[in-house]
């Protein structure tokens, strides 16, 4: 096959004087990652600079010389990639963009806390929790961690759109107020708007019915509504469950929450311009600016995110605290994570119908309504995603070529500039993601997020809420089938194309194509194995909570053991002992003192891994053992500390040995019993004895 000359050849490899400032700049960010903070200005000055200088030369290049214009079919494939890039670019250069103008809440949020806690200002808020369906252990989890927020004017609801009898009974026992409605209209905005209609308080604090408040939660939030034009201030979500992608590829210890990129760096971002989202949970809103836009919006899916812009629209100051002041459950299936980002898919879509549209609605500044448009833009994303699939295959089995350059030209253009992007993708972002993990969470979703993207766009509201499910919990491995069958046939096409194009390595452009598909290859291997959700057979969530433990057989009740808590849940603990125990303690009922905390339990050995180590279930507790123990997981200030993902090295070598080793044989659960048959048949209870 010959080769023709680019539509308009610009050869910079001519120019070197080009060359070493680009380097320069190169080595500049790398030392500034190296001691810069992304907190400081003049890091990010150099870090964003040097990055916009290697996008616009690498974009020019990419114009300027590698267009294949022979044919009109390579010229439309040829453009399409081009188009891809520069969409792609353009959304992440106004990200760089808004980096420069981040903004840090917390002093602010110091100061205003001041006057809530010398009592001051401490006017009466309304906790919304609204439910549907979920299972009770995890909402009395929710219910008692609000119950004991160090704030004196709070008045409690249980929103139950499911009205049931149960759940009832649970808001009277643990003494909160019980609201439901005869039906379910506009799902969670009809029933946020329901106890809008039948409630009084100033502030208006909502939790998701999985999301625990720390104590402190309403001391730092409710003091910035001392100032008359704040409507709303969201706070930083975390999660105490595995992501399910994390989990099932065996890298949960490593790999922080995929959602928290979003708090850790979009919303931080959005707050630089006063244009953060209210993401339906952890947010306290003034109840007039509410009352005054008529309630939460039912429009659309994304109810929250859309009456966070009707509050802006009216005027009213949306502001993002980016401190983890509560955590909750992230979907714990590979199914239910899709289906969650569908429905915010399609939700945020709808905003190109409606009326609350920020592209539409009055008083948004431009940059803020680009903000808006690149963050629904964004999950275009995913179709894009898709095509860069797809794009190799085309020049493998159809012989186009869709960028036509050399390799020289390729390193000399491309390596810097990706080098970079991926060296400082990471810190960017508050060290919550590495750019490796993001692509094989891209390769993951972007069918079914395809096929939402295009049902949205023909039909915006041709699906209903659709409630995310928790607290679930099996005993065999599980293959999410009608997610794997269109990637494994991408894999098999990729593989197939690998080994065709081989022959054709020397043809300008192909060998490109082949590195591309062989890039490919790893990345749906890897997201083909995520696709295999995990056991979980044990229905606690087990947590890293450290207390010094006092033990007392029931053998030796005059004698101490002491040990550490390894892990600790509602309904036992994981303890390190000091001294050995003999094996013919297990099963033996004991006492335990968590001393730091100062809560006397009593349980069971259910599990002996070794001689030090044992896995205690607790007896059915009291309500107030069980409060303790609620505040105590999840309760307390600084208890969900942020968790950093491994450098682009470290994350590329734990993928790579995901796949080369043994796929099951790492899945070892140290945490479950000898018998999961015991964990999956015991659901949590507490007496009610107080």
């Amino acid at each position: 096959m010959s080769t023709v000359t680019p539509w308009l050849a610009v050869e910079y490899l001519d120019t070197p004087w080009l060359f070493w400032p680009l380097c320069l700049m190169g080595v500049l960010s790398s030392v500034v990652l190296r001691w810069g903070k992304v907190q400081q200005l003049w890091a990010r000055v150099i870090v964003v600079g040097s990055l916009m200088a290697l996008m616009l030369h690498y974009l020019l290049w990419r114009s300027l010389a590698t267009l294949n214009l022979r044919t009109p079919l390579e010229a439309a494939f040829s453009l399409l990639l081009l188009g891809i890039e520069s969409f792609m670019m353009a959304g992440y250069g106004l990200q760089l963009y808004l980096l420069l103008h981040i903004k840090n809440r917390r002093p602010q949020a110091d100061a205003a806390a001041f006057a809530v806690k010398s009592g001051h200002y401490q006017p009466w808020v309304d906790i919304f929790i609204p439910t549907y369906n979920e299972p009770l252990t995890i909402l009395q989890r929710t219910i008692v961690g609000c119950q004991a927020l160090d704030y004196p004017h709070k008045r409690i609801y249980v929103l139950d759109d499911t009205r049931r009898p149960a759940l009832r009974e649970l808001a009277l026992a643990l003494g909160c107020e019980y609201l439901s409605r005869p039906d379910n209209r506009h799902a969670k905005a009809g029933n946020l708007n329901h106890a809008l209609a039948h409630t009084q308080g100033e502030l208006i604090a909502i939790f998701d019915a999985d999301f625990v408040p720390t104590r402190n939660f309403l001391t730092r939030t409710v003091g910035f509504f001392q100032r008359a034009d704040i409507g709303l201030v969201q706070t930083y979500q975390s999660f105490y469950n595995p992501d399910p992608i994390a989990r099932n590829l065996g890298l949960e210890e490593h790999l922080p929450q995929e959602v928290e990129i979003f708090s850790r760096h979009y919303q931080v971002l959005r707050d630089g311009i006063e244009t953060a989202l209210c993401y339906g949970s952890s947010f306290v809103v003034r109840r007039s600016a509410l009352e005054a836009i008529g309630g939460f919006v039912t429009e659309s899916l994304s109810e929250d995110y859309y009456t966070g812009i009707q509050l802006a629209a009216a005027g009213h100051r949306l502001i993002y605290l980016n401190e983890s002041l509560s955590a909750g459950l992230c979907a714990e299936e590979i199914t239910a994570h899709i289906r969650q980002r569908q429905r915010w898919a399609r939700g945020t879509l709808q905003g190109l119908f409606i009326a609350a549209s920020p592209l539409r609605v009055p008083n948004l500044s431009w940059l803020q309504r680009l903000a808006h448009l690149e963050g629904i833009t964004q999950w275009f994303h995913s179709p894009l995603r898709l095509l860069l699939l797809l794009l190799p295959l085309v020049a493998a089995f159809g012989g186009v070529v869709p960028l036509e350059t050399s390799l020289r030209q390729w390193l000399y253009y491309f390596v810097p500039y990706y080098w970079l992007l991926v060296g400082t993708f990471r810190w960017l972002n508050g060290q919550s993601r590495s750019a490796f993990v993001s692509d094989i969470y891209a390769v993951i979703q972007c069918v079914p997020l395809t096929l939402t993207v295009i049902d949205t766009l023909l039909r915006p509201f041709g699906q209903g809420f659709w409630v995310t499910p928790k607290g679930s919990y099996r005993d065999r491995y599980r293959v999410q089938w009608h997610l794997a069958v269109p990637l494994l046939l991408l894999f098999v096409l990729s593989a197939a194309a690998a080994v065709l194009n081989w022959q054709a390595l020397h043809t300008k452009g192909l060998l490109l194509a082949w590195i591309w598909n062989l890039y490919n290859l790893i990345v749906l291997a890897l997201a083909l194995y995520s696709l295999i959700d995990r056991p979980r057979p044990d229905p606690y969530d087990w947590l890293n909570v450290q207390q010094t433990v006092e033990l007392h057989l029931a053998w030796d009740k005059a004698t101490a053991l002491w040990g550490k808590t390894i892990r600790l849940s509602e309904g036992g603990a994981i303890v390190h002992l000091h001294q050995p125990l003999p094996p013919s303690a297990m099963g033996v009922s004991l006492t335990c003192r968590l001393l730091e905390a100062g809560i006397d339990l009593s349980g069971q050995i259910v599990d002996m891994p070794n001689q030090t180590t044992l896995k205690i279930y607790f007896d059915p507790l009291t309500c107030a053992q069980y409060r303790q123990l609620v505040a105590l997981l999840f309760c307390e200030p600084n208890r969900w500390q942020w968790q950093k993902a491994p450098s682009e090295l470290q994350t590329l070598w734990l993928l790579l040995r995901t796949l080369i080793s043994p796929p099951l044989s790492r899945h070892w659960m140290r945490i479950l019993p000898s018998n999961p048959a015991k964990a999956w048949s015991r659901p949590y209870r507490y007496s009610d004895q107080t």
